[in-house]
């Protein structure tokens, strides 16, 4: 427990001092190395509407959304919404098996460099930030919010052009 208190206090520190998208700004492309290898380039999630997530497999309310995420997902998939998942975890392995063992079928990897670039430091998870399909931050949001508030946010980006 104390080993993954300093690394979230690591990642905070580390990346205190990087820009961080707000509200209404353009998000940069990133690239992002998926858990079984293939990369996800920034070039999959344009005209999408994206949920980036932030989470650990030791979240308990993280492990309470994810099942609510893949609902939104499987529901609102063919209407061009996209889930991210990026794992804060020490051990990718962790991340792979606990996927596996919940099946679920939106993207996953881990948190990189590239990631704190853009969304900066993670104060707490799960960290939530909703893209709209011109690339522009809509949303975010630190904590549980459950599956009809993020809904809410969510619909009226689906219709967008």
């Amino acid at each position: 427990m104390l080993r993954k208190i300093l690394l979230i206090a690591a990642l905070f520190f580390a990346a205190a001092a990087q820009a961080q998208v707000g509200i209404g700004k353009t998000v940069p492309p990133f690239e992002t190395r998926l858990l079984d290898g293939k990369p996800l380039a920034a070039q999959a999630l344009k005209g999408k509407t994206v949920l980036v997530v932030f989470w650990a497999t030791w979240c308990p309310t993280c492990r309470k959304e994810l099942p609510e995420l893949q609902s939104l997902y499987e529901k609102h998939r063919g209407r061009g919404f996209e889930i991210l998942a990026l794992s804060i975890d020490a051990d990718a392995f962790t991340v792979e098996e606990f996927w596996k063992d919940h099946d679920y079928a939106f993207p996953v990897a881990m948190r990189a460099p590239a990631h704190a670039q853009v969304f900066g430091p993670i104060k707490a998870i799960p960290a939530l930030h909703l893209i709209d399909r011109k690339g522009v931050l809509r949303f975010s949001h630190i904590g549980g919010i459950g599956k009809d508030k993020l809904e809410a946010q969510l619909l009226p980006l689906l219709q967008m052009p």
